[in-house]
């Protein structure tokens, strides 16, 4: 049986919490849930914005429970459904280190940055509280810039799931690398992650489902409003 961990957090003033309506654990596989807030969770109000104190249990989890098979990182503006685990354990057996949800409107890092770029330009509330301030331009450009780099992907941040074969060598590896360049540059994690996966040489999985409509995983999307 493999030992799954389920990581999610609410930071900030954000009282969402995640929501899972149906068992997951079965013959095959037990999940345990990690839940950070702000009451378990040192704030660090001096030095730490909750927006990126909560990159550290999305991309750094597995530090503080080291002994899983695999991680699945979820937002709390999710509700976990019938067949959930299913899905997401679809292609364990594969040799794979990393499975990912596609971004479904955007195909590019480059196309995300234009896109907020555009909505900042038109004062959207919502991207200006996110990122303003952020170094995405200098971000996007220093990926470009890498000659071995081909800007063709782009993918959803909500949910992922990787294995503990992703984080052997503690010291250095694709996820702390990842929140390394999330206090670089930007906390526009989806900015960074495929230009990571090509530097790391990840072998990863997208997918066939839509992570923002399918039937195992309901988004709320207040959040954006």
């Amino acid at each position: 049986m493999k030992n799954i961990l389920l990581i999610t957090a609410a930071f900030g003033g954000n009282t969402k919490e995640l929501v899972i309506e149906h068992s997951l654990s079965n013959n095959d596989y037990s999940f345990f849930k990690a839940c950070y807030n702000d009451s378990n969770t040192q704030s660090r109000v001096n030095s730490l914005h909750p927006r990126l104190k909560g990159k550290i249990p999305k991309m750094m989890g597995w530090q503080d429970a080291p002994d899983f098979d695999y991680y699945i990182w979820v937002d709390s503006t999710f509700t976990i459904l019938d067949g959930f685990v299913e899905h997401m354990m679809e292609f364990v057996n594969e040799d794979y280190d990393l499975f990912l949800f596609a971004h479904t409107k955007r195909n590019s890092i480059k196309d995300e940055l234009d896109y907020i770029n555009l909505k900042m330009s038109q004062g959207v509330k919502y991207m200006i509280d996110c990122y303003e301030g952020e170094s995405i331009n200098e971000q996007v450009e220093l990926y470009l810039s890498d000659e071995t780099f081909i800007d063709n992907t782009l993918f959803a941040g909500g949910c992922f799931m990787y294995s503990n074969r992703l984080v052997q060598n503690k010291n250095y590896n694709m996820m702390t690398d990842w929140f390394l360049h999330n206090t670089l540059y930007s906390i526009q994690d989806q900015l960074s992650l495929p230009y990571l996966i090509h530097k790391h040489q990840i072998k990863h999985k997208v997918y066939p489902h839509i992570l923002m409509k399918n039937n195992f995983l309901i988004h709320d999307f207040s959040m954006f409003f």
